[in-house]
């Protein structure tokens, strides 16, 4: 059995040689004729080896044509040459290779994507030909993208994303930039990426949304310019005042006891001003302790009614209780006095004369709702919706008038959300004001 191409070889050239001795001999047909056929035979045989090699050799092609189009892994039978399996076993090696090489990569590719799609804020990462490379899910619907796709930067539609995009492959180096998109703010972060060459390779950037931050700075902003004004109008009577008296006005007695009230009356403004802020602050950063016991909601209320009733004579205003049963309610009695006093205080200063002023309670589901009914100017719709922000007037002028900070309101709000409540009001300009309080029922 012949079984190596030496063999096959040995034999072509022994047959050759036998075959020329017989011709220059004694030339014999039936011989030479013999010697023909098995040269033919055994090219025959060489050709056959060869074909079996080549068909060998395609099916590895189109093995390599199936991974590359459809990733699709197969191993392939050994080619053997001189009984040695030459191509077949590094071919299946090498195979074995890539295909664990593509395993990590599909699970790194979903790791990362599982990390990048946890991430709030959105992410992308843009080649050297600025295409969008990798885009987590925030990302792709913040810029529409249904499906990641190669697209370029410029495709993005917001004209502020797109900039910052092209400034990150400009640049080449860290950026930070802030941007707002959607009545919303982000810092973008852009950082380069290098290759092994330490080139510039691409960028990936991250939005980090801002809008509480910014929200919030700007609320400081605004808290401190209201601080500051509602504290100036007051020192700057007490100077004036002072001022006037030190020029000589303090020998006349009647001056002196005006200007002396004026003093008193603008220092209690500021006194009152600096415990509602303390006040407030308390209640946000939850310091207030509630002293909680079971009591009658009526006496509460009528408790509320009595105290400011004087200064509702004055301009003929009646005050009137409206609850068709006893309520128990549990909270901090003083707290929620503070809160309905309040809220008649508003009602009485706001009111015109011979107005009357309801108070409602009665039982709502699982709340108490009571309601502070008055006749008086109304709130504007526009200014509805801020009526509870700090130091928000609707009539600056006549709120100063009255003594107030611009606080009482805010304070009202944050004692009702501290006992699990909620605060609405209605409104209709010269004919009212309605402030309704929802408070949980007492728990059994």
């Amino acid at each position: 059995m012949i079984s190596s191409r030496h063999e096959l070889l040995a034999l072509f050239i022994v047959f050759i040689t036998l075959l020329i001795v017989n011709v220059h001999s004694e030339p014999s047909f039936p011989v030479t004729v013999v010697f023909l056929l098995v040269l033919l035979i055994l090219m025959f045989m060489q050709y056959r080896r060869a074909m079996k090699y080549l068909e060998q050799l395609r099916k590895y092609d189109k093995v390599a044509e199936s991974i590359q189009s459809q990733k699709k892994w197969s191993m392939v039978a050994p080619l053997v040459i001189e009984q040695q399996e030459v191509l077949g076993i590094k071919y299946n090696k090498l195979m074995r290779f890539i295909q664990q090489q593509e395993y990590r990569n599909r699970r790194n590719m979903q790791i990362i994507s599982i990390i990048t799609n946890s991430i709030e804020d959105p992410m992308v990462i843009l080649n050297i030909s600025g295409e969008l490379e990798y885009a987590n899910n925030r990302f792709k619907k913040w810029v529409d993208l249904s499906a990641l796709k190669t697209v370029s930067f410029n495709e993005v539609k917001q004209p502020e994303l797109r900039k910052v995009l092209e400034d990150a492959l400009i640049c080449e180096t860290t950026r930070k930039k802030t941007l707002e998109i959607d009545q919303k703010f982000y810092i973008s972060t852009a950082n380069p990426i290098y290759n092994e060459h330490d080139d510039f390779n691409g960028s990936v950037i991250i939005f980090h949304d801002i809008t509480d931050l910014q929200k919030y700075q700007n609320l400081q902003k605004e808290f401190f310019g209201n601080v500051s004004h509602e504290l100036k109008t007051p020192i700057s009577a007490i100077k004036g005042c002072t001022e006037i008296l030190l020029n000589g006005a303090k020998n006349d007695p009647a001056v002196l006891d005006e200007f002396l009230t004026m003093i008193s009356d603008e220092n209690n403004r500021m006194e009152q001003l600096v415990k509602d802020l303390l006040l407030i602050n308390r209640y946000e950063f939850d310091q207030i302790k509630m002293k909680t016991e079971v009591f009658c909601l009526n006496e509460l209320l009528t408790d509320c009614i009595v105290q400011p009733l004087n200064v509702a004579k004055l301009k003929h205003q009646k005050i009137k209780l409206e609850a068709p049963e006893q309520y128990q309610i549990e909270g901090d009695y003083i707290q929620l006095k503070h809160c309905f006093l309040n809220l008649l205080t508003n009602a009485i200063h706001y009111s015109g004369e011979n107005t009357t002023i309801t108070v409602k309670a009665k039982a709502v589901g699982e709340y108490y709702q009571i309601q502070v009914i008055d006749q008086g100017i109304g709130i504007p719709s526009a200014d509805l919706p801020h009526i509870f922000e700090r130091f928000y007037r609707v009539d600056r002028a006549r709120s100063r008038h009255t003594g107030g900070t611009g606080l009482g309101l805010s304070i009202v709000q944050s004692i009702i959300e501290a006992h699990k409540g909620r605060i609405m009001v209605n409104s209709e300009l010269n004919v009212g004001t309605t402030f309704t309080v929802s408070l949980p029922k007492k728990k059994k």
